[in-house]
């Protein structure tokens, strides 16, 4: 008989460093929020239960994500911040239950999943996801017995110090979920390891770990938000598929190649080329003589003549005209001015760095454009150096060259010739569906 296994979702996280984009968790991806995806995943692995860990800053966002029929999904409020406070959560709801512990901001494609829940039903062993590395990555490496069971976790050990080429995902089984509670519990509060130094108590104390190990794992964690750009390429159909709504109304002389989904209500213009994988979201209209490269654009949003989006992912009721966005993230009521882009390639070719919460972090990425919150407004001919953040609710005058990062509720323009940064006063204009109606 299978086992009744109970998932946990961790989505308590505060996204500090997915800034400026807010909440990882409820991030969308072709309509739907993150979380969504995930228990649609849930459901197709054969898994009925579902307990979703939020925060009080994140509660009530999580909480409206609609649940698929199917699955049964309950909320509990972690106190603290880090995983370890996430499951001491769980305290006095589950003892015995087998569970799987996910994490919300992580990508997991549908064959690990299945995959895991399988080996699951075999074992009575605590088991961990894991991906063999070939590039060191920040966070956690297993150690192993001789034979090859797991020895402890080892999170972050220092660049050449690893104990072996196999990193850790957030992708746990416990054949009792009582095991690792009470061993967070015996750990005690520490936000930063608890959870890492909970799992070495469980091991320790003689429950045997296997690490299911995959050559190939299709998993990414949506940690910053140059993430986006990864994960959103997940989403798209992995065969060359066209779905085009019937509604869909396209002009003379389009081309449309490779996979791409287009929804509803869709206009495309005469003379644009969209080569897949491509998404378009709901009443979307695309200008004349648009080029759509390999990107996700959501719905409502405007692409006025000569615009070229490539390799970026655009939010909803976004505006563009004559603008070039490569390897950027533009979130939701975004709209750039005629003659603005966002540069994606620095002058040497060298790998593009980024400032976050006061360390610089190697994106790996020699192509980064901009990452720009929502309600941003951008004046004409202004651009936006590789790798930039704007924070929400913030303009750029015409023809300004930013080059260093924006904070949010901010106005910077140019003041005799020099840029010049002010508190932004004003508020960005959040619909115009009659200008769009008259398209």
């Amino acid at each position: 008989m299978a086992k009744l296994i109970t998932a946990v979702l961790l989505s308590g996280g505060i996204s500090s460093r997915f800034w400026p984009l807010l909440d990882k968790n409820t991030f969308v991806f072709q309509g739907k929020e993150f979380l969504y995806w995930h228990y649609l995943q849930l459901i197709r692995a054969g898994i009925d239960t579902c307990i979703v860990v939020t925060n009080e800053s994140t509660n009530n966002s999580i909480r409206s994500v609609v649940v698929p029929e199917g699955l049964r999904v309950s909320y509990v409020i972690q106190k603290g911040q880090g995983m370890g406070q996430a499951v001491a959560a769980l305290d006095g709801l589950l003892l015995d239950e087998p569970i799987l512990i996910l994490n919300t901001s992580d990508y997991y494609s549908d064959n690990f999943i299945t995959s895991f829940v399988q080996k699951i039903q075999g074992e009575n062993t605590m088991i961990l996801g894991a991906v063999r590395l070939s590039n060191y990555f920040p966070g956690g490496y297993l150690r192993f017995n001789i034979d090859k069971t797991v020895a402890e976790v080892i999170e972050k050990p220092p660049k050449g110090k690893e104990p072996s080429d196999i990193g850790r995902i957030v992708a746990d089984f416990y054949p009792k979920a009582g095991t690792i509670i009470d061993a967070v519990k015996l750990v005690g509060d520490d936000q930063v390891n608890g959870y890492e130094k909970a799992m070495n108590l469980v091991i320790a104390n003689g429950l045997s770990c296997k690490a299911e190990i995959t050559e190939f794992l299709n998993w990414c964690p949506m940690k910053y938000p140059w993430h986006i750009l990864t994960c959103m390429q997940q989403f798209f159909p992995t065969k060359q598929e066209q779905h085009i709504h019937p509604s869909v109304e396209i002009k003379k002389n389009v081309v449309i190649e490779g996979s791409v989904i287009i929804e509803e209500g869709v206009k495309i213009f005469e003379g644009t080329k969209i080569v897949g994988p491509v998404y378009i979201g709901k009443n979307t209209i695309i200008g004349n003589n648009n080029i759509i490269r390999h990107s996700h654009i959501g719905s409502f949003v405007v692409t006025g003549f000569s615009t070229d989006i490539t390799r970026s992912y655009i939010g909803d009721n976004c505006w563009f005209h004559t603008n070039y966005i490569g390897d950027s993230v533009i979130g939701n009521n975004v709209s750039m001015g005629s003659g603005s882009v966002c540069a994606n390639l620095r002058l040497d070719d060298e790998e593009i760095s980024n400032v976050v919460k006061g360390e610089k972090i190697k994106t790996e990425k020699n192509k980064l454009g901009a990452m720009i919150g929502n309600n941003v407004r951008m004046g004409v001919n202004s651009s936006i150096m590789p790798g930039i953040k704007i924070g929400q609710n913030s303009f750029i005058g015409a023809g300004v060259v930013v080059d260093r990062d924006l904070e949010e509720d901010k106005f910077i323009f140019l003041k005799n010739g020099i840029p010049t940064t002010i508190d932004n006063t004003k508020k960005a204009v959040v619909s115009r569906e009659e200008f769009r109606k008259s398209l």
